[in-house]
């Protein structure tokens, strides 16, 4: 099995992944996060100059530590902050010399689709037409099966993107219908959640002090749980999230945009609840790459 290394830029953090890949199996070996907020005050389209530092600086150090094992390749993507950004070339320029990578910005339909196949390479036997869902910083993408055709979308709504710029439920909900009444009418089986907004839901209800992500993966959440933990976080003050087993300090402030978003989404479709997956764009893209697939 041949060893590759994958970094996410995303609006909120930055992540790695180093997995042996062999046909469309993928066995973790190191995973990392680094919550650096790409997004942070760049409502006007511009990426703020210290959020850029503080993404370059945690991708070479994550480049660091992916070259300790030696992968035959290491590819860099950033999604939502990057693409819909005024200067994406500070980012660009900033990977190249302090990480020596060049990055590479996919679009929303790559992310969705790659968020697709490292989803359904995680999961034994996901069930029906499953429908994917990866609630992001910047965007939440949407990837299922119609007709025989793989169908892929993204829309403008993320967890950051909403806490920046104080969306509402109505406005979220507005943004997101078009695709929710797409994806209904193909009338998907599972829904399988990454990202997260998702996987923190997860270690919430488990109380996990300590992030697992043997226990994370393949949970099913019901929507009851899910609206359960959308009342206690919004009547929380910050201090009292930041304090909560299972999330993380950094994402305190955006959570509830998040969860909001998963409700939207779940109860939009009539979904019971989904299954969790820590298995995602980051398998997908370990999985691209073994192939020697071009990205863009």
């Amino acid at each position: 099995m041949t060893c590759y290394a994958a970094l996410d830029i995303g609006s909120n953090s930055v992540r790695l992944l180093v997995g042996r890949v062999q046909g469309n199996f993928v066995q973790p070996l190191r995973s990392a996060l680094r919550s650096t907020r790409l997004l942070a005050g760049a409502g006007n389209g511009w990426l703020q100059e210290e959020a850029v530092r503080r993404t370059v600086e945690a991708v070479a150090e994550l480049a660091a530590i992916a070259r300790e094992y030696r992968p035959r390749d290491v590819v860099c993507i950033a999604t939502s902050a990057a693409r819909e950004a005024r200067n994406p070339g500070l980012l660009r320029s900033g990977v190249r010399e302090r990480a020596g990578l060049d990055l590479c910005i996919i679009d929303g339909q790559t992310e969705a689709r790659l968020a697709y196949r490292g989803a359904l390479a995680g999961l034994k036997e996901p069930a029906g037409n499953p429908l994917v869902i990866d609630i992001g910083g910047g965007s939440t993408e949407f990837s299922w099966q119609d007709e025989g055709r793989l169908q892929l979308a993204s829309v403008k709504a993320g967890a950051v993107r909403a806490t920046e710029t104080a969306m509402s439920g109505a406005a979220m909900e507005n943004m997101l219908a078009p695709v929710v009444a797409r994806v209904r009418k193909a009338r998907p089986g599972q829904v399988i959640g990454t990202g997260g907004t998702i996987t923190t839901l997860a270690a919430l209800e488990l109380e996990l002090e300590h992030y697992r992500p043997e226990l994370v993966h393949g949970m099913f959440l019901t929507l009851e749980q899910v609206k359960k933990w959308c009342r206690r976080l919004e009547e929380m003050s910050l201090a009292e999230r930041r304090e909560l087993p299972g999330l993380q300090p950094e994402r305190a402030d955006i959570i509830v945009a998040g969860v909001t978003i998963l409700v939207i989404i779940l109860t939009g479709l009539a979904a019971g609840g989904l299954l969790v997956s820590e298995a995602d764009l980051l398998w997908g893209l370990l999985l691209a790459r073994a192939k020697g697939e071009k990205l863009a």
